[in-house]
């Protein structure tokens, strides 16, 4: 199942995540629901291997949305981005398939701002978890606004 197109309207606010490596942020979004990643082998054998549960995620990024529960950590969409708007969540700052910790990594927006629209990573996901919209740019505005 596709990223939910309306997941501003159908998920709450859950949190707020810190790129370790800028000031950047980017919302958390849920509640999350277990999705192809729960289902995909790759993701099942490396979580069985850290001796972790899958549990849902919830969607990451709001302009640049990441439903992680869908998100098998193929790494085309950090591959395919001329920006760079993604890197691996559990190896902060890095961008190479090669450099995915394992299958329970996730794509992270953490640069959401810089993307410019192509919509090249959307076009290449295999489970279609992401959402390029420029409209939710404002809803980005107003949600971290009220974190400070």
């Amino acid at each position: 199942m596709p990223i939910d197109p309306d997941f501003p309207k159908n998920h709450a606010v859950i949190g707020k995540s810190k790129d370790p490596l800028s000031d950047n942020y980017h919302i958390i979004w849920g509640p999350g629901k277990l999705a192809e990643a729960a289902f995909d082998e790759n993701v099942k054998a490396d979580y069985v291997a850290r001796n972790e549960e899958i549990k849902p995620m919830g969607i990451h990024g709001t302009f640049v949305a990441v439903d992680w529960d869908s998100c098998i950590a193929d790494g085309i969409c950090l591959m395919s981005c001329p920006v760079k708007v993604f890197e691996w969540y559990k190896n902060p700052g890095k961008v190479l398939r090669r450099d995915r910790a394992d299958y329970t990594d996730k794509a992270n927006p953490v640069k959401e701002a810089d993307c410019i629209w192509c919509m090249a990573c959307v076009e290449v996901c295999p489970t279609k978890a992401i959402k390029v919209d420029q409209a939710n740019v404002e809803i980005h505005e107003k949600e971290i606004a009220s974190f400070n």
